[in-house]
């Protein structure tokens, strides 16, 4: 060893936008999805069934309300639902939130979210 050896890195993450603001951590149920294994990242907005409170990726559909940033990674299955970590309060970066392909959080979501206890704000990046 020569005392330079790279021995391990840190990426800075730039999902928490205010880490001194109330941050509240659920388990949450996040629903089977029809087109087989998802992959959801860390910061993923889910939005709950208005009827029976599962939860899945944000895309709009009607019926769902955007409630809760995931706060671990999960993946999806075709057949059963699974169980995800994600907070329910907390001050996060816009843009670093991941919605559905194709979908930007609507003045609606942003709402929804607000109300939930989850506040965003933009950063330089």
């Amino acid at each position: 060893m020569t005392g330079r050896e790279v021995i391990g890195s840190c990426m800075p993450e730039m999902l928490v936008a205010d880490a001194d603001f109330p941050m509240s951590v659920v388990s949450v149920t996040i629903s089977a999805t029809a087109d087989g294994e998802m992959h959801l990242r860390r910061g993923s907005v889910l939005a709950s069934d208005d009827t029976d409170g599962k939860c899945s990726l944000l895309s709009g559909e009607e019926g769902k309300t955007a409630s809760y940033i995931l706060a671990e990674p999960a993946v999806t299955s075709a057949t059963e639902d699974v169980v995800g970590v994600a907070y329910e309060t907390g001050k996060f970066i816009t843009q670093s939130l991941i919605v559905a392909d194709g979908y930007q959080l609507s003045v609606k979501d942003r709402k929804d979210l607000r109300d939930a206890g989850i506040l965003m704000e933009g950063a330089l990046m």
